[in-house]
């Protein structure tokens, strides 16, 4: 077990950190031309030079009618999506545009019916539609297994069946389960399992629970994907690696999208509050180890260059995925955010489509 360090051998190390940023910011002066001339033929629809694999692009079942949605979104401001979220013939000539050769499906919602019983067979059944639309469209398409964490044990044998019998190698999961977050001991059958399967979980956002959203009263335009998600994302992701669940499980991969929830940014402060804080258990590493060692984020959502620039400087190039959040994103819009972050041709390959290929075992 590590010793914690101190203040100020904390702060000598965040220092040695910082000068790798210089770094990345040179290489972005040096490849800005390229990169600006790469993004003006992203947004005239030419032809990728390297192929690009999204990773967090929604949909769900034909059902005829708008799905329900979370109260804190405006249904004018996302009337649009509903009609793409079912539609994949639609997807095609925008993937083609943006040079997008396959995208990693995961549902346009959650699985929250009261009964338990009813949620492990809806999870059953978005796997086993997902794999026929895989099966439709070869090479187009891939996905992640919807898992009924209602149920844990369920929700791990679930995870067993998909990757088992129905090639999904990878998990995916939204929120925290009737205001319970998967750091509770009664969730670790499916963090073992996934050890175990040897893939991914991919924690996507989801409305807090009730009691949480009290901070947001009258404040409705801090609610949703803006903020409120992601506060209580990455704080979910931290009770993950407080739980000791990766000290347990030191294999498994957490999958956090939107450039980690805030994540990569805060390193620094995560170390130095834990060393200072008083501790529900003692950990064998600092926060910003687990982070870098058992997570690695994706690029969905809208989002400045600079903050993809902090991100690789933070987490490393290796653990940067490319996603869209598509329909919620445009394809497009998502390709010239990397490329007019002027990375190297070399980042730009693992992030689009190599560390894809590892992560989630495509």
């Amino acid at each position: 077990m590590k010793e914690h360090i101190g203040r100020r051998e904390f702060l000598r190390k965040a220092g040695v950190a910082a000068l790798a940023i210089p770094a990345i910011l040179n290489r972005t002066s040096e490849n800005s031309h390229a990169a600006n001339e790469s993004s003006t033929d992203a947004a005239r629809g030419s032809k990728a030079k390297t192929k690009r694999i999204a990773v967090e692009e929604h949909w769900m079942l034909p059902t005829g009618k708008p799905p329900v949605l979370p109260p804190s979104n405006d249904p004018e401001g996302m009337k649009h999506v509903f009609p793409l979220l079912a539609n994949f013939e639609a997807r095609f000539p925008l993937m083609e545009e943006s040079g997008i050769t396959m995208q990693v499906l995961m549902p346009g919602g959650a699985l929250r019916p009261q009964d338990a019983a009813a949620v492990v067979a809806l999870a059953k059944k978005f796997n086993d539609a997902q794999v026929e639309i895989i099966a439709k469209y070869p090479g187009r398409f891939a996905g992640y297994a919807s898992l009924p964490t209602v149920d844990p044990k369920a929700a791990a044998d679930e995870l067993e069946r998909a990757v088992t019998q129905l090639g999904l190698k990878r998990g995916y999961v939204a929120g925290s389960v009737n205001g319970e977050y998967l750091d509770e001991q009664k969730f670790w059958p499916i963090w073992e399992r996934a050890e175990g399967l040897g893939v991914p979980i991919y924690l996507h956002p989801l409305e807090p629970p009730a009691y949480a959203m009290k901070m947001y009263e009258g404040h409705s335009e801090l609610t949703g994907p803006g903020w409120s998600w992601t506060v209580d994302t990455a704080t979910h992701a931290l009770r993950i690696i407080g739980a000791g669940v990766f000290d347990a499980f030191p294999k498994t991969t957490l999958i956090l999208g939107h450039l980690g929830e805030s994540l990569p940014y805060l390193l620094g402060r995560l170390d130095e509050g834990y060393t200072i804080s008083r501790k529900t258990r003692k950990l064998k590493k600092l926060f910003s180890e687990y982070i870098r060692e058992n997570i690695v984020v994706t690029t969905s959502g809208r989002y400045r260059p600079e903050t993809l620039v902090c991100a690789i400087s933070a987490m490393g190039a290796d653990r940067v995925l490319f996603a869209v959040d598509y329909p919620f994103a445009e394809m497009k819009e998502a390709v010239q955010q990397i490329e007019s972050a002027g990375l190297s041709d070399v980042d730009k390959e693992k992030i689009y489509h190599l560390n894809a290929e590892r992560w989630l075992r495509l």
